[in-house]
């Protein structure tokens, strides 16, 4: 207990003399002292010492005492604090003057000292200003730090617990104390606490809102291990990296909160956003707006060159890295220097920025600029006379860049001697005279400055290529657009044999996609297909490698080469319009870093493609590649059985397998092009029609492949009003259905599918198992009526467990007019929209109605023909149906139109005048109607709607009497009761449910037994529901023993 603080001197306050201080100077409650002692904060606290320095102490045996004795002391020292106010406040009363608290200093406070010695105010203050943002945190008690104190010691011998538990201490009492926090962020990191420690960090930093490198350091320490964390198996990041980077930014955001111009917070927020991955226009945003404040940043400008072939708008990106690195450049060649903010111009530098031009085909301006700034690097920055061979009046070569000198010594203003020779041909990079090489090809110099070029790229001399492997494929390339695949295949087999030996280089995408193009140009159309599907199988996003493919199968004669081909070129379509996902770096020395990683997929949301590409021109290789696929589609189902019994049971393992098998197998069936016609197949890719307004504009860089597109599509399509299932088989003349697939019987096939439909509607994914009975329903297999009602069934049955109305509307339809339109038809439309627990919206809608309306009207003509038929002749088994007069009626009613809805419940009526529902719904809809405001006779409607209830009773009572159901009298009783219960005749109305009461329990019924259940409804006990009816009107009419005692009898769960 402090004794201290609970009285002066350690007298109780309860037993002080208030008239001993003047009103307004008397000592505070303990509460109050406690938070004037926190506003203080003039006392030093004992141990103090040990915040500073750290140290641990010599003896820890004496910790117990040395806590004692600093405890003491800070109450000692608060003590004589207190004290020293109560003799100032006295001596101010003696003298006849207010107290005032001493300032903290005179000089400050703008004050004087009198002769007397009392401090006066000297004038008037000033008002002062308002300080915005938040306050700032009160500093620590005495009590608070030495706690502290005592925390750290117990942290520095490592009791974590300890240390834990006198932190939580601390913030209970004042949770603002900063230190507090990062101290227990470094218990949980101690404990490996990795996440709680990041939001202690965070919490620190929200004590101190307005401090910048606060934010910074916290970002900084979520940041620590990011790169060790793992993608998942598929690629992508964990939740753990998602979250850790989000708070990051979050930090890096306060930070430009407090701060809008600082620049190393706006760079490392937008290292963040890319850190995120496919956020490359938000990440380069960032860093321009950095650059804004430090133009000549060269770590700026690298980012954004790194950022800006990576974004969608290719150009757009070239173009905003290249005028940052121009402006970099004319900066540092006015000042003669290489030297940057946060780094030096190199040659590496000079290597990212041609990227750019050659992403915007600026081949003359990626040469003149290669030239420039190559000279300005070998230190001759001052021979400009060079321009004047950049297409100049001197003509258009590299005679600069030569090894020898010969070309050199006609120049005027030419010193030889003057630069080593080494600052001239010796000294360009070999890729950079790669790249000259390419610029020249590209320019139409092949034969002349491109061949002086090759001649000193010498595939031969393969040290010179051990840095710069890449540039091999780009001099292939190069040589494969002029047909010189003799040539290219020197640099593609030197390429291979440095990526083979020296681990340098590495067998990708567009290696495969080049040595494709050679072996297409000697006709060897195989090896080549094996190249293409290969780069694709490396990089799933490869453009160049299906452009290539499809060029190859168009050229085939049969029909299935142009289908690869058009489903070729829309993949490469789809996948420009969704951006680079990974562009190949700029060139530069290559280390040996091991195995190259997979490749991470572009987007965990975007939707992958489900194309494969098959083989068409190696029939071996074909018959492999399906052997494998059926395979692995007999491997799925044999999970698919083992784990069915295991998943019906609620194993969510055997689940998860048993799902993901048949997944496998739906996708395998769906992919197979014979058993869909061919819209349906390109719609399953996720081709749209442009004719039917579902694709956008085509890019300008797109217009090329979308030709192509057009032009197989074209070829492809079936005649404008043809019927597409039609133009397939026609297409397919020569295709027959077997009876099975991978083995597969096609009844097991479609057991898969709707057993699959219903694990996806049951784990919430209803969307999906509409897709999938969408498939069955399109496929060419399943075209019997037998197959098509068991699709829609299935399809019913997902919608009805996932409450979609519209989807059960919609399948209803299909029965009442593809199926078997009839009174089974229009009774399965209602029990669908009855089963459906949601408004009824859909069941009421406009074309709902609209077609139950156009069925009333064509069964009336098809009637009046008959009728008015000469001959007399009368069809029995076509008429109007009561079901269906019933429904539209019940639609009506509805509505709240009784007045329509009593017309056709009267049709009805007038065909089967004895039926029980037709009279309760007239009734119904006659009650209704008279409490109506518009209702002018309601007297009349009542007697009239009672009239049918009645009828209704009776002709009910007398069908259970005939079938001995208890459940069909509950029914009559519950309903006469409701009846009266709603035009406000209690009295009656607890008559009829007493009469429920009465009735013997309906027994139940088990389903397994065949013979009663006969797959109908069973009938239902209205008794629970007749008492709690009672309950709630004995309740309301203040009879609330009555109530318990129905509540007591009924309604007790057993």
């Amino acid at each position: 207990m402090n004794t201290f603080s609970s009285g002066l001197g350690g007298i109780p306050m309860d037993m002080l003399d208030p008239s001993l201080f003047p009103e307004g100077h008397r000592p505070l409650p303990p509460a109050q002292q406690q938070d004037q002692d926190a506003e203080m904060g003039d006392c030093p606290a004992p141990g103090d010492d040990h915040l500073e320095d750290g140290g641990e102490e010599s003896d820890v045996s004496d910790m117990s005492v040395d806590s004692d004795a600093m405890e003491l002391a800070a109450e000692v020292a608060r003590f004589d604090k207190q004290q020293e106010e109560f003799v100032a406040r006295q001596r101010a009363d003696a003298a006849g003057v207010p107290y005032q608290p001493p300032a903290k200093s005179a000089a400050a406070a703008g004050e004087k000292k009198t002769k007397g010695g009392v401090i006066i105010a000297k004038g008037r203050k000033r008002k002062s200003k308002t300080v915005k943002g938040p306050r700032q945190a009160v500093k620590p008690s005495p009590d608070i730090l030495f706690r502290l104190n005592l925390a750290q010691q117990a942290f520095q011998r490592g009791d974590y617990e300890a240390t834990m538990t006198m932190i939580s201490e601390i913030i209970r009492i004042n949770s603002e104390v900063i230190h507090a926090w990062v101290l227990l962020s470094s218990v949980h990191e101690a404990l490996e606490n990795r996440s709680q420690a990041v939001m202690c960090r965070i919490t620190a930093a929200h004590l101190t809102p307005r401090d910048v490198p606060q934010w910074i350091a916290t970002a900084e320490y979520c940041l620590e291990g990011v790169d060790e964390m793992d993608d998942d198996e598929e690629g992508n990041q964990t939740a753990e990296k998602i979250e850790t980077l989000k708070r990051a930014y979050a930090c890096y955001s306060q930070a430009l909160e407090v701060d809008r111009t600082h620049i190393q917070a706006r760079i490392a927020r937008a290292d963040v956003i890319m850190m995120m991955g496919n956020q490359q226009s938000r990440a380069l945003g960032e860093y321009q707006k950095a650059l804004g404040y430090r133009p000549y940043n060269i770590r700026t400008v690298r980012n954004i060159a790194d950022v800006a072939l990576d974004v969608k708008d290719l150009k757009k990106g070239a173009g905003i890295a290249r005028a940052a690195y121009r402006k970099v450049i004319n900066y540092l060649m006015e000042r003669g220097t290489f030297e940057a903010e946060e780094g030096r111009f190199e040659w590496s530098d000079l290597r990212i920025y041609l990227e750019f031009f050659g992403t915007l085909e600026l081949w003359r301006e990626g040469l003149k600029e290669l030239k420039e700034i190559a000279r300005w690097l070998s230190g001759r920055r001052e021979e400009t006379y060079w321009e004047q061979f950049d297409d100049g009046p001197m003509g258009d070569d590299d005679r600069e860049w030569d090894i020898g000198e010969e070309r050199r010594f006609g120049v005027q203003g030419f010193v030889p001697g003057k630069f080593p020779r080494e600052s001239y041909g010796l000294g360009m990079p070999m890729d950079l005279r790669a790249k000259m090489f390419v610029y020249r090809c590209k320019l139409g110099f092949q034969d002349t400055e491109a061949r002086r070029h090759l001649e000193l790229l010498d595939p031969t001399r393969q040290e010179e290529f051990m840095d710069f492997p890449d540039c091999l494929k780009d001099i292939a390339v190069a040589l494969l657009d002029q047909n010189k695949a003799a040539e290219a295949k020197q640099y593609l087999d030197l390429f291979k044999h440095i990526a083979e030996t020296e681990g340098t280089g590495s067998i990708d995408a567009d290696f495969l996609v080049c040595q494709g193009r050679y072996h297409i140009s000697l006709g060897e159309k195989q090896t080549a297909e094996e190249c293409f599907i290969a780069a694709i199988e490396d990089d799933e996003d490869h453009i160049e490698a299906r452009v290539q493919l499809a060029n190859m199968y168009e050229g085939e004669q049969e029909q299935e080469g142009r289908e690869e081909a058009f489903l070729l070129v829309h993949e490469a379509l789809n996948l420009q319009k969704l951006g680079p996902r990974k562009r190949r770096g700029p060139y530069g020395p290559r280390k040996n870093t091991g195995p190259r990683k997979p490749r991470k997929p572009r987007d965990p949301n975007a939707p992958k493609s489900k194309y494969v590409p098959r083989r068409l021109l190696n029939a071996e290789k074909r018959r492999q590649q399906e052997i494998e696929q059926t395979k692995e589609a007999t491997k799925n189902y044999q999970i698919m059985q083992e784990m069915e019994g295991n998943a019906l049971l609620g194993d969510e393992e055997a689940k998860s397998k048993w799902m993901a098998a048949a997944k496998a197998l739906v996708d395998d069936f769906r992919a197979y092009k014979q058993f869909y016609p061919w819209d349906k197949y390109i719609k399953f890719l996720g081709y749209v029609n442009p004719s039917e307004g579902g694709q956008q504009a085509v890019p300008a860089r797109n217009l090329k492949l979308a030709a192509m597109e057009e032009r197989l599509r074209q070829n492809l399509a079936p005649a404008d009003g043809a019927d597409p299932a039609t133009a397939a088989s026609v297409n397919k003349p020569h295709f027959k259905i077997p009876q099975e697939h991978r083995g597969i019987p096609f009844t097991e096939w479609l057991n898969i599918f709707l057993n699959y439909a219903f694990a996806l509607v049951r784990a919430g994914q209803h969307r999906e198992a509409y897709a999938v009975c969408h498939a069955a329903r399109d496929s060419v297999v399943w075209t019997s009526i037998d197959n098509t009602f068991l699709i829609h069934v299935a399809w019913a049955s997902c919608a009805v467990y996932a409450g979609d109305e519209e989807t059960c509307v919609a399948i209803a339809r299909y029965f009442m007019r593809d199926y078997r339109p009839g009174t089974d038809s229009y009774r399965m439309f209602s029990a669908m929209c009855r089963v459906c627990q949601t408004p009824v919206s859909w069941y009421t809608s406009g074309p709902a109605q609209k077609f139950i309306l156009r069925q009333i009207k064509t069964m009336d003509n098809i009637v009046m023909r008959q009728q008015q038929s000469p001959s007399g002749e009368k069809d029995d088994s076509i008429g109007l149906d009561v079901s269906l007069l019933t429904i539209y009626g019940h639609i009506l009613f509805t509505t709240t139109s009784y007045t329509y809805a009593l017309s056709y419940f009267a049709r009805a009526a007038s065909i089967d005048p004895t039926n029980c529902l037709i009279n309760l719904s007239t009734g119904l809809a006659y009650i209704h109607y008279a409490l109506k405001r518009q209702a002018t006779n309601r007297q009349y409607l009542l007697n009239q709607g009672f009239g049918f209830l009645f009828r209704y009773y009776e002709d009910r009572l007398a069908e259970a009497e005939r079938n001995g159901s208890a459940g069909q009298r509950q029914e009559a009783h519950f309903n006469m009761a409701r009846a009266y219960s709603l035009i406000g005749l209690g009295n009656v109305a607890v008559e009829f449910y007493k009469k429920v009461l009465e009735e013997p329990p309906v027994q139940k019924v088990d389903r397994s037994d065949e013979e009663r259940w006969k797959g109908g409804l069973a009938e239902e006990d209205l008794r629970v529901e007749a008492a709690y009816n009672l309950r709630s009107m004995g309740y309301l009419l203040g009879d609330l023993e009555g109530a318990a005692g129905v509540v007591r009898k009924w309604m007790v769960l057993e």
